[in-house]
């Protein structure tokens, strides 16, 4: 070690020494703010000193500013708090919900067991702060004491937080928004038949943020739990976010939403949305998907038939009349998906597939041909047309290919 090093050392320990001093000082007197700051950064430089001065502030008698900031760096030490978990669980008593909050997370970045810390959430869930109850209830879910209209009541209430612009930081707030979505549909994949019951019966009864998160949620309830009906009530919804949301919720169902198939394919009609008419593609297409093999796609049922009958021709006029060319691209995409049924739709709209100005949608219209390639209604002329004479070579490759494939 050279001599310059060692002097270096011999000044810098006495001047980190004077810097702990000048913090230790600081956190003593002052006002609040500069208390509470000088701990933050105390717990930089002194993971034990700093838990020894949070664990004088979490004293009852102590002002709540303080008591919330010593419980929060405690959090923030985790494991090198140790030494400060008596006074943590003493503070999960706390009447202020910031500091019993607080405490609650240090305990369990130090791996308390969770039924320590039950009774404190149980308390916290009811929290009039959104924030502090949102996230015991997400800690505590499911709880045979936590009733489902409180469950679901937190979580609205922290997407209402957020909607208002609250936390300030925007980097929470965020989070608090994310993690109430995800709460919400982690709760829809798991709870059954009540958890759908649930959340159809708040549905009316919740602000615009909450129903839209609901909407979503209602995608990740099982099939077998869930109700097409109910869920198509929600295609009645001012907010555009909501009726696509329950657009793709519905076409889970298959065919299950034969009921409701007719309102969603009132959605294609143009004094619509753009974004509402492709999603009603989009949905329209899973939801009159045909069987993967092609024994079964030849096979007759009534939902083959009503496909062909409903759902075929709505996309097929859609994909070649809107005037939007997002739109029609999504429209033919789903009739590819349709494979085989979607033969007599595409017998019909002929021509206009030769009309169709964009060559994507055109050749997405002539892979749908290609998925359809058994069915007697095939436009073999048009297709003939194309191979021969459209402008694109994709295109006029793809149609070639049909006619080969439909010749054997």
């Amino acid at each position: 070690m050279s001599r310059w090093t060692l002097l270096f050392l011999f000044v810098a320990l006495p001047l980190h020494a004077a810097d702990i001093g000048k913090l230790m000082r600081q956190a003593d007197r002052g006002s609040t703010s500069e208390r509470t700051a000088a701990l933050r950064e105390l717990a930089k430089e002194d993971a034990g000193l700093a838990t020894q001065k949070a664990v004088e502030w979490l004293a009852p008698n102590v002002e709540p500013a303080l008591r919330r900031q010593a419980a929060r760096t405690l959090w923030d030490l985790a494991e090198k708090a140790k030494p400060a978990e008596t006074a943590l669980r003493s503070a999960l008593g706390d009447r202020d919900d910031d500091v019993a909050y607080a405490a609650v997370g240090a305990l369990n970045a130090m791996g308390v067991p969770k039924a320590d810390l039950r009774a404190t959430r149980l308390r916290l869930a009811r929290s009039s702060d959104g924030f502090i109850a949102f996230y015991a209830v997400r800690a505590l879910h499911p709880d045979p004491e936590l009733p489902v209209d409180e469950t679901l009541g937190a979580a609205f209430s922290a997407l209402n937080l957020a909607a208002s612009g609250r936390p300030s930081d925007m980097k929470t707030r965020d989070s608090l928004r994310t993690n109430a979505r995800a709460f919400l549909e982690a709760f829809a994949a798991k709870s059954g038949r009540e958890g759908f019951d649930a959340l159809m019966a708040a549905f009316p009864k919740t602000s615009p943020p909450a129903r839209e998160a609901i909407a979503v949620a209602l995608r990740k309830v099982p099939t077998q739990h869930g109700d097409p009906v109910q869920i198509a009530a929600l295609l009645d919804s001012p907010q555009i976010y909501v009726r696509t949301s329950a657009l793709y919720a519905l076409s889970e169902y298959h065919e299950r939403a034969a009921p409701v198939v007719d309102r969603m394919i009132a959605l294609l009609a143009t004094n619509h949305e753009p974004d509402l008419r492709k999603a009603a593609a989009s949905a329209l297409g899973y939801t009159g998907a045909a069987p993967g093999l092609a024994t079964d796609q030849a096979k007759t049922s009534a939902w083959r038939s009503d496909v062909e009958k409903r759902i075929g021709p709505a996309l097929a006029n859609t994909a070649t009349t809107d005037p939007v060319t997002e739109v029609r691209k999504e429209a033919a995409g789903s009739l590819q998906k349709l494979a085989l049924w979607a033969g007599p739709a595409l017998g019909a709209i002929g021509e206009r597939i030769a009309r169709e100005p964009d060559p994507v949608v055109r050749h997405a219209l002539v892979r749908a041909c290609w998925n359809a390639r058994e069915s007697p209604q095939l436009p073999k002329a048009v297709l003939a047309s194309l191979a021969e004479g459209d402008p694109e070579q994709y295109v006029r490759n793809e149609a070639k290919s049909v006619l080969q494939a439909a010749g054997r």
